[in-house]
């Protein structure tokens, strides 16, 4: 966003967020921080941002042509 992106794309595997389930996410402390970062950082980019799918936003950008 601050490059002038007018998207955001986020994206883990189910697995990620079970303990285990990645070299990042190793024990239950660990999903339990990734969750609190990102409530954290939805609550941040929530006012910022629109959601919609992947059509939705191709028909917006279509739209805006």
């Amino acid at each position: 966003m601050t490059q002038g992106s007018d998207y955001v794309e986020y994206m883990l595997h189910s697995s990620e967020y079970m303990p285990g389930g990645s070299p990042t996410f190793k024990n239950e402390q660990d999903i339990e921080r990734l969750y609190a970062d990102l409530e954290s950082f939805f609550s941040w980019l929530a006012p910022q941002v629109k959601g919609m799918t992947l059509a939705e936003y191709y028909q917006h950008k279509q739209a805006s042509r």
